[in-house]
């Protein structure tokens, strides 16, 4: 600005006012062909034995994806490029890459149980996100909305794993993983409304970011044969086969941004930091039982017979209501206080009838998706040929 006298500088065409409306318009002047890209993924993984009873292990992936969002791009969305005001996809992303490093470390305890403690870390790159173009000469507004290969983020972890094997009629598994995930955008569009102030690039926690999660699986099962003698029913042992299947988990809660000013079933004026914020805890516990049975016994050795496994599923035993999400203004899952601010009193002071008003709002707000799904229950065969 300072070689133009302070006056604003606005780009122009390298070509004399191309315009892709006119009848001859030279579409090898303005535009170009994709180029291939090609994408070299190494995979190594390492074991090896410290002692009879301790190895080390690690590897190295590299991952590719093509862009999930917002690549595609047809004739008529360049035909009106200039007039149309909503975001425009990009058909030039790249791929997105994942970088994935992990080291471990493996002790036997007993016999039968081990434990397992394991190091990782990966990187996101190449991530797509929002992104707004100024100063565009010939586009309504002078500047555009697209999408771009700008984000980029980090997840590190720690996993401590107790394994034991079927000892008895018992087997159990225990993990805790603590992870943090940090990036400049947690998807293509968190970036919507803060993309004309320029590139973001400040880390926040992720909105996949779960800090603590506990794991476990404890299995009791029967076998068959003399060795069990469980009770027997017109002499038939009917434990014979059985298993019971349990499985719980805990994890800490994921981050939303949270808002100041309660609006229509939202809110406005970022309250702290991005993702500041945590949900709270979620907790489920699984159950399921089983039992197998023998339809036609193989006639011959190495022979293929039909065997059946009748199982009982239930989901959710506990029927919690565990929360996946919230209104950012009051942290509630019921309740956004639109109708207790201002503004939503003079909503319900204008409407003609407030009750009726208040009533179908509330209804509004009972959101089924802000909840983890309840109790479910499943009965079912799978056959074995």
């Amino acid at each position: 600005s300072l070689i133009f006298g302070g006056a604003v500088v606005t780009p122009k065409y390298t070509v004399d006012d191309p315009n892709i409306q006119e009848r001859g318009f030279d579409a090898s002047v303005t535009f170009e062909d994709y180029t291939p890209q090609v994408n070299i993924m190494p995979r190594m993984a390492f074991s090896f034995p410290i002692s009879d009873e301790a190895n080390f292990f690690a590897h190295y992936d590299v991952l590719v994806q093509r862009p999930p969002s917002n690549n595609v791009a047809t004739p008529i969305d360049y035909f009106y490029f200039a007039e149309r005001t909503e975001i425009r996809n990009n058909p030039n992303l790249r791929p997105e890459r994942t970088i994935d490093y992990e080291v471990g470390f493996q002790q036997r305890l007993t016999n039968s149980s081990a434990l397992k403690i394991s190091a990782y870390y990966k990187e996101l790159r190449d991530m797509v996100q929002f992104r707004t173009f100024l100063n565009v000469p010939g586009i309504n507004g002078q500047q555009y909305d697209t999408y771009d290969n700008l984000d980029f983020g980090t997840v590190k972890g720690f996993t401590f794993q107790y394994d034991l094997r079927r000892t008895g009629n018992v087997s159990l598994l225990l993990a805790y993983t603590l992870q943090f995930a940090d990036g400049t955008g947690s998807d293509a569009n968190s970036s919507r409304g803060l993309s004309s102030r320029g590139l973001q690039r400040t880390l926040y926690p992720l909105s996949f970011d779960e800090r603590h999660r506990v794991n476990l699986s404890l299995d009791y099962r029967y076998g068959s044969g003399k060795q069990y003698n469980g009770p027997r029913l017109f002499g038939v042992d009917i434990l014979a086969n059985t298993g019971l299947n349990l499985q719980a988990v805990a994890v800490s809660g994921r981050p939303y941004t949270a808002k100041l000013v309660p609006d229509l079933l939202g809110g406005s004026s970022t309250k702290g930091a991005i993702n500041g914020s945590r949900l709270p805890w979620n907790y489920v516990l699984n159950f399921r039982l089983d039992k197998d049975f023998t339809l036609i016994r193989p006639k011959t050795d190495g022979a293929r017979g039909l065997n059946m496994n009748v199982y009982l599923r239930v989901a959710n035993v506990l029927d919690t209501r565990n929360i996946t999400n919230v209104y950012s203004a009051t942290g509630s899952p019921s309740d956004d206080g639109y109708l207790d601010s201002s503004i939503g009193l003079d909503a319900i002071a204008q409407a003609s009838n407030p009750n009726a008003y208040i009533a179908s709002y509330q209804w509004r707000m009972l959101n089924p998706t802000f909840f983890t799904l309840p109790r479910r229950i499943f009965l079912g065969a799978i056959f074995d040929f």
